[in-house]
């Protein structure tokens, strides 16, 4: 008697979501047309190229076999680059049509 209960559940689940999944389903809409995404990944784009032109050589260390030193990224540069990005993608955001 537990099984019948229990494929009557399982049953019932199964079916009530049914409906539902078709229903969202009709919403769904593709992130590759969407011009909020464009803009975010455009905004993405251009924290990525800032970021790269913010590391700046290092000093040689003194008496290294190497000539040149470690790379290093400048942290006021990088925060920069962040602080527009963050602006860029809430612009994007803000003019996110209605849904």
């Amino acid at each position: 008697m537990r099984w019948l209960t229990l494929l009557f559940t399982v049953l019932s689940v199964s079916f009530a979501s049914g409906g539902s999944a078709s229903a969202a389903a009709d919403k769904i809409r593709l992130a590759q047309s969407s011009t909020v995404t464009n803009c975010m990944m455009l905004c993405n784009s251009q924290a990525a190229t800032c970021q790269a032109s913010c590391v700046v050589p290092g000093t040689p260390p003194t008496g290294a076999a190497t000539a040149n030193g470690n790379a290093n990224a400048s942290v006021s540069c990088q925060l920069g680059c962040s602080t527009q990005q963050v602006a860029c993608q809430t612009t994007c955001a803000r003019t996110s049509p209605s849904q």
